[in-house]
């Protein structure tokens, strides 16, 4: 539990007050609107996407609190929350640094693909010890019927025998675990299910390894990460695991809804021509752009921000210390809020926010 409030505590730091406390918890939660996104670029909060995502409200609430009693967070409105000198010297007592801690792990690039990998891998992996052991009667660890008929299809188009899968999967696992991963695998093996093994849950695994659940969850998910990053990176040296993520992997980690509308953009249509198409609001499909803008650093924001403009903006951001979008608006004036998110974007791409 103290990693947890850790973690809160940085990344409310890192906001500076500029967003409601809650937006921390829409963050790790893994809530997909736009505002949430573009909060976790525009603060360098990509790391913590969604990796909390059973995180309730409730639960969220009492860390606030117990933060606040312990006088680590401080605040006029009950909404929006300042780090105090306390809460900074407990950040440095435990020598926390959010750029240092789980350098793999980045929830708004992968943690959608992580999720889909771990439950193939689970489901396949116990599939396979069965086929192996010659068992025909068990439970599947996964129920998604979708799931079942991709390992299915997976295990036909194949072509191999039982046996040289299994030797596959453990060959791939084993040379990718002896590249030096972050954490120990065991890690991760404790919850995989076999023929002769039921995997353990977070909390068994946790307890197993004397860890607590928060800690172990995120050195799991730490260690999930590295794997799809080195896969994605090697896929010749594993073409086995590789077959897991590649029908989910893209360029560019955008919501479904945005990809569609990058690629009527591509296609020459205008923000008006594309809302009409999608019987969509302006708004949203300003929020798509704004979002593609934030992932790809070619997109050109001129159609929607002339250069004078988007200097004044980049003056004002450095001027006042800030990237709350009412107070860029106020001191910038005719400017538009979906203008301000592009430069704002724009920035982020290119590192130019201290």
């Amino acid at each position: 539990m103290q990693l947890l409030y850790l973690i809160i505590l940085d990344c409310l730091h890192k906001i500076n007050g500029e967003r409601t406390h809650f937006s921390i918890y829409h963050l790790l939660h893994g809530k997909k609107s736009a505002q949430t996104i573009q909060d976790a670029h525009f603060f360098r909060l990509e790391k913590w996407f969604q990796t909390y995502p059973f995180f309730t409200r409730d639960a969220y609430n009492k860390v606030i609190q117990q933060l606040l009693q312990n006088e680590d967070l401080a605040t006029d409105d009950g909404q929006h929350f300042l780090v105090t000198d306390k809460g900074m010297l407990f950040l440095r007592q435990k020598e926390f640094n959010n750029e240092h801690l789980f350098p793999f792990l980045n929830g708004l690039k992968n943690q959608d693909i992580t999720i889909l990998f771990w439950k193939r891998l689970n489901l396949l992996t116990q599939v396979i010890s069965n086929l192996m052991n010659h068992t025909r009667a068990y439970y599947p660890v996964q129920r998604d019927p979708e799931l079942h008929r991709w390992v299915k299809q997976y295990i036909v188009n194949s072509g191999r025998k039982r046996e040289q899968l299994g030797e596959m999967l453990f060959a791939e696992l084993y040379k990718l675990f002896s590249a030096n991963p972050p954490e120990k695998p065991e890690l991760l093996v404790l919850r995989l299910t076999g023929a002769k093994q039921i995997g353990k849950t977070i909390e068994q695994a946790a307890s197993y390894v004397h860890l607590d659940t928060v800690e172990y969850w995120y050195r799991y998910l730490h260690l999930l990460h590295f794997m799809i990053e080195a896969i994605g990176r090697n896929s010749s040296q594993f073409p086995f695991l590789y077959s897991l993520i590649k029908d989910a992997r893209q360029m560019l980690p955008l919501t479904k809804s945005a990809l569609h509308t990058f690629q009527l953009l591509k296609e020459g249509k205008t923000i008006n021509e594309i809302a009409r198409i999608r019987q969509l609001k302006m708004s949203t499909i300003e929020d798509h752009i704004t979002e593609i803008a934030l992932n790809d650093e070619t997109l050109s924001i001129r159609p929607y921000v002339d250069e004078a403009t988007e200097e004044k903006i980049k003056q004002t951001v450095k001027e006042i210390g800030s990237k709350r979008l009412k107070s860029i608006k106020e001191k910038v004036g005719e400017v538009t809020y979906f203008q301000i998110r592009l430069v704002l974007a724009r920035q982020v791409k290119q590192h130019r926010f201290t």
